[in-house]
């Protein structure tokens, strides 16, 4: 009889040896959401005495070739942001260009091509697909530790991003041939992700790119002076921090550090409680 091979458990091996097989990298955080508050006393959490918070855990597949494709999708080259032009209808004619070319690579232009910042539904957009199976594996691991309400798993989205380092990204990147491509200081979700740090725009890309992805919860984000926090729509609880926009209640979500749903610190609400703050709907 004739020897029957499986060609997949040869190939599995040969992937890993070529480096092209998924990298495995470990997750552990605790859920701050999970510990018993007694009070706030300002922007200090009383908690009851003997209180832990819960552990989550697991190991998310991220493959090195996607998060380069994410990361070299990004962004545009500094030389496009110097304009050469013959007198002004030239000008605005080469800006509306830009402005174009600048927008399928996630960057938005303003201001007459004085200002470039990140265009937030494009990334999210761009990021849903390839965050879906890390996002299914998050909720998977918080499910079976008795997680159930929206709340609950949304809170254990936004511990996990919380607990990543917090730095901040380089306005720019440098591609293959040492071209300066600028990024407005953020990164693709994905490489957040495998670099396991971020600043407050780019670890609130990767929440909303999570939650989104399994379709959990609908995101804002809310920008004040120079900083940035998610809103989630699920229903206020007593002591919790919202807006109310569009009709619906938005619970805020502080990503930078560890905060549980609902409290931000007391320097930002202030601004909110002023009306200080601008919302950016999401997909």
């Amino acid at each position: 009889m004739p020897h029957r091979f499986n060609n997949s458990l040869l190939l599995l091996p040969l992937l890993a040896c070529l480096g092209l097989a998924p990298e495995k990298h470990q997750f552990v955080w605790e859920d701050i959401n999970t510990r018993e508050v007694m009070r706030w006393e300002g922007d200090t959490a009383v908690i009851k005495q003997g209180a832990q918070m819960q552990e989550l855990e697991c190991v998310l597949r991220i493959d090195e070739k996607d998060v380069v494709f994410a990361s070299e999708s990004f962004g545009i080259p500094e030389t496009w942001t110097t304009i050469s032009y013959t007198d002004e209808q030239d000008l605005a004619q080469k800006q509306r260009e830009l402005k174009h070319k600048a927008g399928t690579h996630g960057i938005k232009m303003q201001n007459g091509g004085n200002q470039f910042l990140v265009d937030y539904a494009w990334v999210i957009t761009k990021s849903i697909s390839p965050l879906r199976q890390s996002a299914k594996t998050i909720r998977s691991t918080a499910k079976r530790q008795g997680y159930r309400s929206t709340r609950e798993l949304v809170g254990a989205f936004a511990s996990f991003v919380q607990t990543l380092e917090y730095k901040i990204p380089s306005d720019f990147r440098m591609n293959e041939d040492s071209e300066k491509i600028l990024t407005a200081g953020a990164m693709m979700p994905l490489e957040t992700l495998s670099k396991k740090w971020g600043d407050c725009d780019t670890k609130s890309l990767l929440f909303a790119s999570l939650v989104r992805s399994i379709d959990l919860v609908d995101v804002c984000f809310i920008v004040i002076d120079d900083h940035l926090f998610a809103g989630v729509q699920l229903r206020a609880e007593q002591d919790d921090h919202s807006i109310r926009h569009r009709g619906r209640d938005w619970v805020l979500v502080e990503l930078s550090d560890s905060w549980p749903l609902g409290r931000i610190p007391l320097n930002h609400h202030n601004g909110i409680v002023k009306g200080k703050y601008e919302v950016v709907d999401l997909p």
